[in-house]
This record gives structure tokens, C-alpha cells and sequence, in this order.
């Protein structure tokens, strides 16, 4: 996916879907930080990968701090 967090823009996407539940970790291809979000497996798929793409900039901003 690609944003502008950093030079190149990507950011790797990885969906866990275990019972009720699904798990979507962002990872920076540039500075390899996560960022996990958990939530219902009947959640689209653009919802968390919105939450979770919002938590990695949150995490990066804090980073640069």
C-alpha cells in the first residue's frame, strides 16, 4: 500500500483472522515500526486497514519526537 509515511511509500499489510476476530498489522517498509489493531472478522477489510495504516502514522510521529 502504498502512502506517504516515508520515501519509498510502502507499507506492508498482514491479516490474521482466527474465530470472531481478525488482526492487521501495519508494518514502514522504511523503518520496519508496527502497528496492530484488532477487531471483528465481520469488519471490512478497507476499515481496518484504514485503523490500522492510522495507528503506524500515529506511531511514527511519536517516534520522531
Amino acid at each position: 500500500m502504498a502512502n506517504n509515511l516515508n520515501r519509498s511509500g510502502e507499507i506492508y499489510l498482514e491479516f490474521q483472522v482466527v474465530g470472531h476476530s481478525q488482526k492487521v498489522t501495519a508494518i514502514d517498509a522504511k523503518t520496519g515500526l508496527e502497528a496492530t489493531v484488532i477487531g471483528p472478522s465481520k469488519a471490512t477489510k478497507e476499515h481496518m486497514t484504514n485503523l490500522a495504516v492510522k495507528k503506524l502514522k500515529r506511531r511514527i510521529s511519536l517516534e520522531q519526537n
